[in-house]
């Protein structure tokens, strides 16, 4: 059975442009061009991916259209923009999308953010009963709450005062205790997970550095740079020419 790609745009052009390509790799697609319609067909098409243009008829429609998928549905989206301004993209991050492209994008670059998604929720749906076993006996309520909040906040700037107040511990005996079942700081476990995020990024998509920083929750390229440097001991940029498929 082919997976279903929901389509929501109001450009005819870009979105018959991005249908052929997902026809021409096997995906089930239909278009959609508001708000209204997008989330009719959640339950008449039931779309496993749904790729998002942040204007529709109205400005920021898209944005809005993300917002609902965050807060009322699993369907993971990918935003599709022409904006790359950083307002627009802090913007963006606050509704969780897996990804984004920038028009002009390229068939390589949709295909591979497509696969990337759809890999990474096959991956959670397969580990989700061994998960909540598994951590139900090794993390306490408190940290797993915190864990909780890190996978689903990937995306966004982390602080450990947030995942103190998630915890619903103290400052001293959440970092203690958080240490001694993770094995790490907080810091340490959201900077690798980040790099986790980014590394699958720079191997398996040809989304530029940028993108990939906005993307794990990096308001600057330069920032990002900087914490991979740190973390991997190479350059986002050396990274992708040693191991880029």
């Amino acid at each position: 059975m082919k997976t279903k790609i929901l389509i929501v745009e109001d450009d005819k052009i870009v979105s018959f442009e991005i249908q052929s390509i997902l026809n021409q790799n096997g995906f089930d697609s239909t278009i959609c061009e508001s708000y209204n319609c997008c989330i009719k067909n959640l339950d008449t098409f039931k779309p496993e991916l749904i790729l998002l243009d942040i204007d529709l008829s109205k400005k920021y429609e898209g944005i809005q259209i993300g917002s609902y998928l965050n807060s009322k549905s699993k369907i993971p989206f990918i935003y599709i923009t022409g904006y790359t301004d950083t307002e627009t993209l802090k913007r963006i991050q606050t509704t969780k999308p897996v990804a984004y492209l920038s028009k002009p994008f390229r068939e390589i670059d949709v295909i591979g953010n497509i696969e990337l998604a759809l890999y990474n929720k096959k991956a959670s749906f397969d580990d989700i009963g061994n998960y909540e076993v598994e951590e139900a006996s090794i993390y306490s309520k408190p940290i797993k709450r915190a864990l909780e909040y890190i996978d689903t906040n990937i995306n966004q700037e982390i602080k450990t005062d947030e995942l103190i107040r998630v915890s619903g511990w103290s400052k001293f005996h959440f970092i203690r205790e958080f240490g001694k079942e993770v094995g790490k700081t907080p810091y340490q476990y959201v900077l690798d997970e980040k790099m986790k995020l980014a590394s699958s990024k720079l191997k398996n998509t040809y989304q530029t550095i940028k993108e990939i920083a906005f993307d794990i929750g990096y308001t600057s390229n330069s920032s990002f740079t900087n914490a991979f440097v740190k973390h991997s001991g190479i350059s986002p940029s050396s990274f992708r020419k040693k191991y880029c498929r």
